[in-house]
């Protein structure tokens, strides 16, 4: 598949979501678990919700990181327990479109990772997936995924 990647400046997408830490072989389960405790609170308090997103912050190769699963909302919404109100970064993004399996996102990674290597853009690390509506169909699955960048001709 062939992945058009373009710069965007996105609005930050407001979120009910849960901040945990995990790795790459807990990752699923985790958004899950976090999806989980989000969804019930959304509902009992009828918030006009979109997507489903997740947020990822940096850790090591193999160390663990944190990643902030939640839903998008709309209006306003009570944090209770673990479920906070967030954001998605603002800021300059690299982004792309994945249409398939969520286990088969890598090709649209590497595609963000040699768009920033060839524009002389360097992303910052954290990273979004914007998870499109339910399709029982994988290949009509859409995933919006958003590198957010360093600004243009800075290094740190």
């Amino acid at each position: 598949m062939a992945y058009e990647v373009r710069a965007e400046r996105p609005e930050p997408r407001t979120l009910a979501a849960v901040r945990l830490e995990t790795n790459h072989d807990r990752l699923t389960a985790d958004i899950f678990r976090g999806l989980d405790m989000v969804w019930p609170l959304l509902r009992e308090q009828g918030a006009r919700t979109g997507h489903n997103v997740v947020v990822y912050y940096p850790g090591g190769k193999t160390a663990p990181f944190t990643i902030d699963a939640g839903v998008e909302v709309f209006t306003e919404f009570t944090e209770r327990g673990e479920v906070r109100r967030t954001a998605t970064p603002p800021g300059e993004v690299a982004t792309t479109t994945h249409y398939g399996e969520y286990s088969e996102m890598a090709p649209a990674y590497e595609a963000l990772e040699r768009w920033c290597a060839a524009s002389g853009r360097r992303p910052t690390r954290v990273n979004w997936e914007v998870y499109g509506d339910w399709e029982d169909d994988p290949a009509k699955r859409r995933t919006d995924i958003y590198f957010l960048l360093r600004p243009a001709g800075t290094d740190g």
